[in-house]
């Protein structure tokens, strides 16, 4: 998938976390940030990625080291940055958010073609029964639709309230 659609999916993740953790407006822009970098952040293993442009040296070396969709898109990647995230008592909110973000990316991936080595270090490429091409029209639609999903569980009220009041005449 592209950045894009995994930025929208982050985006999506902190919405659902903010209706859920029902926080505060500083801590709900927290939420949805850290959603979209963490959303973001299993590609740090491609230097041409949102991220891996914004820190090359960094992702040369993961590229380097691991290789692309290896280790970064493994459930031993999401259970040490858990563990890192536990050691230094991460609010729960927090916590949720980027550990569901790194999630959300992984399954994405899993949605192409080339899948992912989701129990790195063990060789197995595993991908859905069901794939899209990167870049393609299904994946645009997919980041448009959880855009518009986000939109809706950000507005959910006032969308609500808006349907209730044209109904109503």
């Amino acid at each position: 998938m592209t950045g894009k659609t995994h930025a929208s999916c982050g985006i999506f993740v902190g919405a659902l976390a903010i209706e859920y953790y029902k926080t505060d407006l500083f801590t709900s822009v927290t939420i949805v940030v850290l959603a979209v970098i963490a959303s973001l952040l299993p590609d740090i293993c491609h230097t041409q990625s949102k991220i891996g442009r914004k820190i090359r040296i960094i992702s040369f070396f993961i590229r380097l080291l691991f290789g692309h969709r290896t280790f970064t898109h493994s459930i031993l990647f999401i259970v040490i940055i858990g563990l890192g995230l536990y050691v230094i008592q991460t609010p729960q909110y927090y916590f949720v958010t980027i550990i569901t973000g790194l999630i959300s990316h992984v399954i994405l991936d899993m949605l192409t073609p080339k899948g992912v080595k989701l129990f790195y270090p063990i060789p197995l490429t595993v991908k859905l029964p069901i794939t899209f091409k990167t870049g393609g029209l299904v994946d645009l639609s997919l980041a448009s639709a959880l855009i518009i999903g986000s939109l809706y569980t950000l507005f959910k009220s006032n969308i609500d309230d808006l349907i209730k009041y044209f109904i109503s005449y």
